[in-house]
């Protein structure tokens, strides 16, 4: 186990990387924007949504446009991708086929973040990006981990009643085998009181016997 978590924790910056996250401009509540988004495998909608609250508190309280289904945060500072320049980050959440969608929008104030215009702002959203699918991706990992070890708990359960049953068979068979041990002891006995029994009954014939003679023998004369 610990060279398996050794192993992911070497490969994970090899799948964050891998991750593409794709710039193309997307319909939201101010129109066709420029944006970026990224597909997280195994995560739902809800759980990539939760997830990018998370991320971003520290710039501030996201808040939800339900009729635009639209997340958005206004007027904050994200040092990493527009240094102390208030920018205003719009996102949007969908879900697919064991898979989410995450949608980012950066409006700098009246232009969106674009690798052409704003090269440095759209290299730094990317990384911002692949940062927050890595948080996505460790919770969807969590909780295969978690099931993976409900489903080997179940199998070690049943393994353990399996053992349980293999103790009892043999202890069935030591009790089958007395048994046989027993019996075998009782035909013995048996075979011998069968041979008392025979004898007592050829001698209680010649009794018999003799009482016969004694009856035919009544009120004959000598």
């Amino acid at each position: 186990m610990k060279h398996l978590i050794t192993l992911f924790v070497l490969i994970t910056p090899l799948i964050v990387s891998a991750q593409k996250v794709v710039e193309k401009k997307v319909t939201m509540s101010l129109g066709p924007q420029n944006s970026y988004y990224i597909e997280i495998d195994g995560a739902d909608k809800k759980l990539a949504e939760k997830t990018f609250y998370e991320f971003v508190k520290e710039y501030g309280k996201m808040k939800e446009n339900k009729k635009a289904r639209e997340h958005f945060l206004m007027a904050t500072k994200i040092p990493l991708i527009n240094g102390t320049s208030p920018l205003d980050l719009y996102a949007k959440f969908d879900e697919g086929r064991d898979m989410a969608t995450t949608y980012i929008w950066l409006d700098l104030g009246g232009a969106f973040v674009n690798s052409t215009e704003y090269e440095p702002q759209s290299t730094a959203l990317t990384q911002f990006i692949k940062d927050y699918y890595l948080e996505v991706r460790k919770k969807v990992v969590a909780e295969e981990l978690k099931t993976e070890e409900k489903n080997l708990s179940n199998l070690e359960k049943d393994l353990s009643k399996l053992r349980d049953k293999n103790e009892d068979y043999h202890k069935d068979i030591e009790k089958a085998k007395q048994k046989i041990a027993d019996a075998e002891r009782d035909i013995e006995k048996n075979i011998v009181e069968q041979e008392g029994k025979e004898k007592e009954i050829d001698a209680q014939k010649s009794v018999v016997g003799n009482v016969i003679d004694k009856l035919n023998n009544l009120g004959k004369k000598k």
